[in-house]
């Protein structure tokens, strides 16, 4: 990918100009599983010991796991990571990793409905950002639209006030890495 568009004119290539931060020890994985009382889903566990920690992605890429979603502000002259850190520090938070995920179909915010989006995303963690208040969640705990357990990756839309469900983490990712979308920003 990086060979095709050498320029990172893709949409958010620019943030992870396709590039990966190393995979992350099994022994990290397990102390984050047991930090927050969840196994993480194995396609993404996978992913994270095998092939990547962090980086090259859909959209702006993979947070990690740990830390800053876009590295420290002293590597990035154009730091606006704050509200995807502030989205990973929701997660940590005690008990909502281990929550159920509410949901099992798609939601959206009526007109005069009140939008809690903090009780909507128990269960899911964020793993990446797709840019104006658009996130992506992979369900950890709890069914979702299919009846799975985990590993579900859902939108959630915080400007439009929305929940989608989408692929599995595997699906989504190689779904970016095979499309051949036309460069654009």
């Amino acid at each position: 990918m990086a060979r095709q568009d050498p320029r990172c004119e893709r949409f958010g290539a620019d943030r992870h100009r396709y590039r990966l931060g190393p995979p992350l020890a099994a022994a990290d994985v397990d102390a984050f599983e047991a930090r927050y009382g969840i196994p993480l889903p194995r396609d993404y566990r996978d992913f994270l010991t095998q092939v990547g920690g962090s980086g090259a992605g859909p959209d702006y890429g993979l947070f990690p796991l740990e830390g800053p979603c876009y590295g420290s502000p002293d590597e990035d002259e154009d730091d606006d990571g704050w509200a995807a850190d502030d989205e990973k520090a929701q997660d940590r938070r005690p008990g909502v990793l281990a929550t159920p995920f509410p949901l099992t179909t798609a939601w959206r915010a009526g007109p005069g409905e009140p939008y809690d989006q903090a009780a909507l995303v128990t269960g899911s963690l964020a793993i990446a950002e797709r840019g104006c208040g658009e996130f992506v969640r992979i369900v950890v705990t709890g069914q979702d639209v299919t009846g799975r357990d985990v590993g579900r990756i859902w939108f959630a839309d915080q400007v439009w006030f929305a929940m989608t469900p989408g692929p599995t983490f595997r699906e989504w990712y190689l779904s970016w890495l095979e499309s051949d979308a036309p460069a654009r920003r």
